[in-house]
């Protein structure tokens, strides 16, 4: 004997559906941004034999400043990448978090228990809100090891042309990632009781 329809069930899962697709979209598009983390850093690699290529085409021009204008330009365009990335990261932990209340309540149109595991994938994450360890652990590995890339070598290669150059350089580094670190844990706050970083 077939059961009978449950409309609203029906609706709550076509929509939870919808959703998790299009978080899975957005999740997908953001880890897509990493490509973007490869080229800039090679570029970083390359930048000084490229710039002793060009700068002979431009003689009154000070070899060590062109170095800093470029390291700069792809500092500026590493930064524009990863404030765009936590936009589509806001996205994604805001469509985890209303799917955690599409679970709930198709959870109660089944009649599962509270310990039930059915549509808990996001519910499970509750404990601390779904961020759990290993997402802060990966996120600071990455995040450490791609400023160390973006600042150390830099600095490193100036610091053979113009000290003062490679101290401007890592501070506005650092003052870019602090200003990274403030928005993203503020964001990461509306999810989660607990500190982030």
């Amino acid at each position: 004997m077939d059961a009978e329809p449950n409309p609203r069930l029906e609706y709550l899962y076509k929509e939870y559906a919808r959703l998790s697709d299009r978080a899975e979209e957005v999740i997908k598009s953001a880890y897509d941004d990493f490509k973007l983390f490869g080229v800039v850093g090679a570029v970083i690699i390359i930048w000084k034999p490229v710039s002793e290529v060009i700068l002979p085409t431009i003689p009154k021009f000070d070899s060590t400043l062109f170095l800093l204008l470029g390291f700069l330009s792809l500092l500026a365009v590493l930064g524009l990448i990863l404030f765009s990335n936590l936009i589509k990261q806001s996205y994604a932990w805001h469509f985890v978090h209303n799917l955690q209340a599409y679970e709930l309540e198709i959870k109660k149109e089944l009649g599962e228990g509270e310990n039930s595991q059915i549509f808990s994938f996001n519910m499970g994450k509750e404990g601390a809100r779904f961020i759990t360890a290993s997402y802060r652990l990966s996120f600071k590995a990455t995040l450490l090891s791609g400023f160390s890339v973006v600042t150390l070598l830099p600095f490193v290669i100036l610091c053979y042309s113009n000290i003062f150059y490679a101290i401007l350089y890592a501070s506005i580094s650092f003052f870019g990632l602090m200003v990274y670190l403030q928005i993203f844990g503020r964001i990461m706050k509306q999810y989660s009781n607990n500190k982030f970083l």
